[in-house]
């Protein structure tokens, strides 16, 4: 489970037929369909590449986005190297976009409802970007000494650093997310409609995101920190917004009326749509949110008898320019027997008889044998779940 395992998909290396690691990467989808990972990431994006990327330079990987976690990325860098070796993320807020948009649902106008909207979220931005810098101005303030590990080579520049200089010119090279979530309920509320169901409804998205990509980039020269937006992947706050939206504004529908909002800029997981409709939605949001994003397909079936539909999927990403994506589906194992296969709601081994099955699930980036430590919100959104073909 962990650490995730990544396949860096790159012409000329590793994705075409006539790629010297392409038998590499025929197997990498062969052991996604059977156990979830690797992810792929798309070195081939267009904000995923870099100018002194060199495919017979052993030192390549130096000049190659990377990710954290479950869909952070790494790589923008204001203050040395454009890397992503020796950096991190190293705070993050998300804003709750589906209540300023509630907030405004009463201006019957659409016009001034939106510019309302976009108002409010300005200041909220401006709350978020002030936060961070005071947390990173803090934590600034701490030694070298206090991490030995970290800061004996491991971030960029901290061989630099002496037992008591402070970590400030270390830590800056990292990033400061802005994230978001909720993206689908915020349009219900201001549209009627989802990004996944309306292009009115995608072109504001998209709009509200640049606004936000754009503010973040301000923010990095007024305060002098690598600002980006990030596509929160929201665990526990996907509820906690939820139910403190639902308690003051009561039920409203396609909007609270579900124990979760939608992660990020994600169409909605009950949303009946192609793989390639939700494709073609959500690929914009990528190069707008550069502090990490995922792509997510729901595949049915025993994906082990058909690797192909993983590399349809790459496909997709490289088409539509998506810079890290994955692909869902259920994996049963008897932890008796060993049988495995990817019949819904199994109960007990067709083998054996045995109830002891360890059911193979992704939420929000994590593989999980059960579904008992999950919050409501969680489980909900993983019951609603639909296939995209």
């Amino acid at each position: 489970i962990f650490p995730i395992q990544i396949w860096k998909k790159k012409r000329g290396v590793s994705y075409l037929p006539e790629d010297r690691n392409y038998d590499l990467y025929q197997l990498a989808c062969k052991v996604t369909a059977r156990r979830f990972f690797p992810n792929f990431l798309n070195l081939d994006a267009t904000f995923n590449q870099s100018e002194e990327w060199k495919a017979d330079d052993p030192q390549r990987y130096q000049h190659e986005v990377s990710t954290m976690g479950c869909r952070t990325r790494v790589f923008e860098n204001r203050f040395g190297p454009k890397t992503s070796i020796g950096r991190g993320n190293i705070s993050f807020s998300t804003i709750n976009i589906v209540r300023l948009a509630i907030e405004c649902m009463e201006i019957e106008d659409k016009e001034l409802r939106i510019a309302k909207f976009f108002a409010k979220l300005d200041a909220m931005l401006e709350v978020t970007a002030r936060q961070l810098h005071e947390r990173m101005e803090f934590q600034k303030t701490a030694f070298a000494k206090q991490f030995p590990l970290l800061m004996s080579a491991l971030w960029v520049g901290s061989e630099k650093l002496k037992p008591n200089d402070t970590i400030a010119s270390v830590i800056n090279q990292g990033t400061l997310g802005i994230g978001f979530i909720g993206l689908a309920e915020c349009l219900v509320a201001l549209t009627g409609k989802h990004h996944g169901e309306s292009e009115e409804s995608q072109k504001l998205g998209v709009k509200i995101v640049t606004y936000m990509r754009d503010r973040a980039n301000q923010f990095s020269e007024q305060y002098h920190h690598n600002y980006s937006v990030l596509a929160t992947p929201a665990e526990g706050l996907s509820g906690k917004f939820t139910g403190a939206d639902r308690k003051k504004f009561g039920v409203l529908p396609g909007i609270t009326d579900r124990d979760y909002y939608t992660n990020s800029n994600h169409v909605p997981v009950y949303y009946k749509c192609s793989a390639r409709h939700k494709a073609e939605v959500e690929a914009p949001y990528h190069d707008l949110t550069r502090g990490g994003h995922i792509f997510y397909v729901e595949i049915d079936g025993d994906a082990t008898h058909n690797p192909e539909v993983i590399m349809r999927v790459v496909d997709m990403m490289d088409q539509y320019n998506i810079g890290y994506g994955s692909v869902n589906h259920n994996r049963n194992r008897c932890l008796e027997c060993g049988y495995e296969n990817s019949t819904p709601n199994l109960e007990a081994c067709p083998k054996c008889g045995s109830t002891h099955i360890d059911k193979l699930q992704r939420i929000t980036g994590y593989l999980v044998g059960t579904t008992d430590r999950w919050n409501n919100a969680k489980l909900a959104e993983l019951n609603d779940r639909v296939i995209h073909n």
